[in-house]
């Protein structure tokens, strides 16, 4: 026994231990699930060159934490040091020439990757799914995908949590399901619940301890539970992939619309903040028809104000578009258009530019950028209107024969802010050019020769957008657009964007058929004696009619249409005027122009029950707590009664103030008077002291006083309970905060306290 004794203990101290064999399959389930939620996010991004960033983020940060815990180090030096190794993956991955010796970030590293998150931050709000699979979208989801590997190992290993360890993922997975397309939705769901349920009956085993058994057989706690877990979520992947799409109402439209689609009717053409959306998922959506004797860029309106963020149109007063728009030149070239509305929604009217004469009288005019705008209505399909434009242009060598310095506005200003390297770009581009339409015209073509075009870019042109615009030299119109006017405004060139599309589609019926997919931005640069004349920096288009001046021969997206996507053709009324419901008389004083900038609103659609999954019923209650947070508190002190006289208001004062501080955790007033309890609570709260005392000395005289206070006193007992109650709810507890704009209770106490309870 002796000798068989010690040889047992040596053979068992060779095998690997059940604890180290437990955690390890545990680590590996947690891994799988953040594989899965990087697999998931698919249905945000357009393709799939973002997975291979995403898994070796992920799988990184997992086996750096593995490791940390093989080694014992403990998790308050732990998690630090996994967040460190996210900042320097994140470094190698897309600031590897910013790094000292190739290993260190430097200072320019953490700078361009301050610009990059502050340029997805800003952009977020107008983002419309799929995004592109690289730029600082990719970035936010390297973060989102390393935070979720942090949290999902701390809360799993270090605070020994179950489904806590599923709630990072669980988060950005649902955020990814609510904002995504409908790519491989039935696939990925399934995929996840399924690796959730193996991590948290994994991690429940673990934690759990002890010896199970598994069809009469003793195994360790993990492995005991992991045949059962497997098969429980092989059962559930297919239910959900298999059942779930037979559901009643698994096909109704969803909760909540977070997407724009090719099925929107009333479409917003909100200018340069719609237009990848449109080349993105509405391609093939028929806008609106031309019939025309030429094709031309059909022409929104101009945005002629640059605030670093966006280009934005003016706020200026609108005139009636009756009759004549721009003066008739002598050497005017002409065109008849009838336009009919399709799709286009929004109220700007795209038309040949320049305009010159309107048939209908229910336009208004917005002449410092040439803007049409219907008066209160919107486009709606099957509206039709008659315009006549000037499409003449002028010759390279009457534009080389003037200067650009007289333009009628402010068209040079620019704010603080502006990228360096933009300023300095154009000088060198531009260096050695005679004149300004020289100089424009190089600006045009060394966008033309030195960038590429691609949707799968970041969107934007702030100076953030800009930088990273101008790094990567590739984009698409929105970008070439307006990085070329702010470069021209630089140069002293007067410069604004225009929006609209591009010809569209001649076909056989005569007419120019404008697509989505034919959204388009472009430049505009101001000649003295000629006016405003296109400019076209984006590769692969080109201006009918202005193949001369940007020696750019006419090009557009001329990808076939997909079979099915187009849309019905509307049939034009047999009247040339628009048909549009009459509207009351507009009011002589001029109102603002629509805001540019405005998203197309997300709407509620019609469900017939349970259409919205659970994720469109999140985002409800989400958004209901988010209203009631904020407009309950608003209407309970709307319905509060404070008192009529000062003397009412400044007991109801030091009452809030009482409840307020009791919420901190100041103990109740008991038999004290005011001055008594003020002093009271000094010892127990580090409010402001003095200010308590004086609101205890108003409330004194206003109680004992035989003429009560007056009104000045009421007013600086307001403002002192409106000081002590900030200061009380900065003491509270976070939770209790949170409570306390939630419940109308607390927030009828922290007002006028509890009524029962009066000084004495």
């Amino acid at each position: 026994m002796s000798s068989t004794a010690p040889a047992a203990t040596r053979a068992r101290s060779r095998r690997p231990r059940p604890s180290d064999v437990d955690h390890v399959v545990a680590s590996i389930a947690v891994t799988l699930l953040t594989v899965v939620t990087s697999v998931a996010m698919c249905r945000v991004f357009a393709d799939w060159a973002f997975l291979d960033t995403l898994l070796v983020t992920g799988i990184t940060l997992h086996v750096v934490s593995i490791l940390l815990r093989i080694a014992r180090v403990p998790g308050w030096l732990a998690i630090p040091v996994v967040a460190a190794t996210l900042f320097e993956l994140i470094a190698l991955l897309f600031y590897r020439p910013t790094m000292r010796g190739g290993i260190l970030p430097s200072g320019e590293t953490i700078e361009l990757l301050r610009i990059d998150l502050r340029l997805v931050w800003s952009q977020f709000p107008t983002a419309v799914a799929p995004v592109p699979s690289e730029g600082a979208f990719l970035l936010a989801a390297v973060v989102g995908i390393g935070l979720v590997a942090i949290l999902a190992d701390a809360f799993a290993f270090r605070a020994y949590g179950r489904a806590e360890a599923i709630v990072p993922g669980g988060v950005l997975f649902v955020f990814t399901a609510a904002l995504g397309t409908d790519r491989y939705r039935i696939g990925v769901a399934a995929a996840w619940f399924a690796a959730a349920l193996v991590v948290v009956a994994v991690l429940r085993a673990l934690h759990g301890g002890g010896s199970e058994s598994w069809l009469g057989r003793r195994r360790r706690a993990v492995g005991a539970a992991l045949p059962a877990t497997a098969m429980c979520a092989l059962v559930a992947a297919l239910g959900a992939a298999v059942v779930g799409p037979l559901l009643p109402g698994a096909g109704a439209e969803p909760l909540l619309e977070t997407r724009q689609t090719q099925s929107d009717v009333t479409e917003v053409l909100s200018p340069l903040v719609d237009i990848r959306s449109r080349l993105v998922n509405r391609a093939n959506t028929e806008m609106f028809t031309v019939s025309a004797s030429a094709g031309r860029y059909w022409r929104a309106t101009g945005l002629t104000e640059f605030d670093g963020t966006t280009w934005q149109l003016p706020e200026r007063s609108l005139d009636d578009a009756d009759g004549q728009l721009n003066d008739r030149r002598d050497d005017a070239e002409i065109v008849q258009q009838q336009i009919t509305i399709s799709r286009l929604g929004g109220e700007l009217l795209p038309v040949a530019f320049t305009p010159i004469e309107v048939a209908q009288s229910d336009l208004l005019w917005l002449a410092e950028t040439d803007t049409l705008i219907l008066d209160d209505a919107r486009l709606a399909p099957g509206m039709t209107f008659n315009v006549e434009s000037d499409i003449s242009v002028p010759s390279p060598d009457a534009l080389r024969s003037t200067s650009a310095s007289n333009a009628p506005g402010d068209f040079l200003s620019l704010p603080s802010g502006i990228p360096d390297e933009a300023v300095q770009l154009a000088v060198e581009v531009t260096a050695g050019q005679p004149t300004d339409y020289d100089r424009a015209r190089a600006l045009q073509d060394w966008f033309q020769t030195e960038f590429e075009y691609s949707l799968e870019v970041q969107r934007g042109h702030s100076d953030d957008a800009i930088s990273a615009f101008l790094r990567a030299r590739i984009g698409y119109c929105e970008q070439f657009a307006g990085t070329f006017a702010v470069m021209a405004r630089s140069l002293g060139l007067p410069a604004r964007v225009a929006v609209g599309f591009t010809q569209g589609e001649l076909r056989a019926d005569g007419r120019f058929h404008v697509l989505g997919k034919h959204a388009h931005a472009w430049p505009e640069v101001w000649f003295d004696g000629v006016g405003w004349v296109l400019f076209e920096p984006t590769p692969g288009r080109g201006a009918p009619g202005s193949e001369s001046v940007t020696g750019r021969p006419a090009e557009q997206d001329s990808s076939p249409t997909e079979t099915g996507t187009g849309e019905p053709q509307v049939p034009a009324p047999t009247t040339t005027a628009a048909a549009v419901t009459p509207t009351t008389e507009r009011d002589p004083t001029a109102r603002p122009t629509p805001t540019p900038t405005t998203q197309p609103p997300v709407t509620l659609a019609d469900t017939d029950g349970g259409g919205g999954g659970p994720f469109g019923w999140i985002l409800l209650a989400a958004m209901a707590v988010g209203a009631w947070a904020v407009g309950m508190p608003w209407l309970v002190r709307r319905i509060t009664r404070t008192g009529s006289t000062p003397t009412e208001q400044v007991i109801s004062a030091w009452h809030g103030t009482v409840g307020a501080l009791q919420l901190a955790g100041a103990s109740p007033p008991g038999g004290a008077t005011p001055v008594e309890y003020a002093r009271r609570v000094e010892h127990e709260l580090a409010v402001d002291h003095r200010s308590l005392v004086e609101l205890a000395r108003f409330v004194t005289r206003a109680i004992y006083s035989p003429s009560g206070v007056g009104e000045p006193a009421a007013l600086r007992a307001a403002v002192l309970r409106t000081h002590l109650d900030r200061s009380s709810r900065e003491l509270m507890p976070w939770y209790r905060r949170a409570w306390a704009r939630l419940d109308p209770r607390l927030v009828r106490q922290r007002l006028v306290g509890d009524r029962t309870r009066r000084p004495r």
